[in-house]
């Protein structure tokens, strides 16, 4: 079986985040800046923490992968104020979550402009009905015929009860 190789890369670790933490402390609290390696965009620089442990650069996925190395290093970088590392990766998995929920919200909103589309013909078919009904009933009243409210079954039907 393999030997696992972050009790090494932990033992370089712990005393290069203590002095780090040091220096931090070490920093007036009002004037003070991150004492872990920064990227430009304000993210822990994997590349040079392994750099400055000596590791071999195809060793930093090992602090990617393994939760027992990013946790100390990201509990510095909070309380620096520093992205940890992963947050790109988090922040990825919520971009796509937030496209995920545009697209069901733009997949919804044209359902329901179809369906409002569809209730707005409907209404129109209707109102055309009811003024076509309206121009008949006029037609009735101008020549004097009168219209039975009640069909002759529905009459009857209340005489036998």
């Amino acid at each position: 079986m393999a030997k696992s190789i972050t009790p090494e890369i932990l033992a370089k670790l712990e005393p290069f985040l203590e002095r780090l933490d040091e220096e931090w402390e070490a920093q007036d609290e009002g004037l003070r800046h991150p004492t872990l390696p920064v990227t430009g965009d304000g993210k822990v620089n994997v590349r040079a923490i392994t750099k400055a442990l000596g590791l071999r650069q195809s060793q930093e996925q090992h602090f990617y992968r393994k939760p027992e190395l990013a946790t100390p290093i990201n509990a510095l970088a909070e309380v620096q104020g520093v992205k940890q590392i992963g947050s790109r990766f988090l922040s990825d998995q919520a971009d796509q979550a937030v496209a995920e929920r545009i697209v069901k919200m733009n997949t919804d909103r044209s359902d329901l402009q179809r369906a409002l589309a569809e209730k707005t013909a409907e209404n129109e078919a209707l109102r055309q009905e009811n003024e076509a009904l309206k121009a008949q009933l006029g037609l009735f009243e101008e020549a004097g015929v009168t219209i039975r409210m009640t069909w002759p079954e529905e009459a009857g039907s209340s005489k036998n009860d």
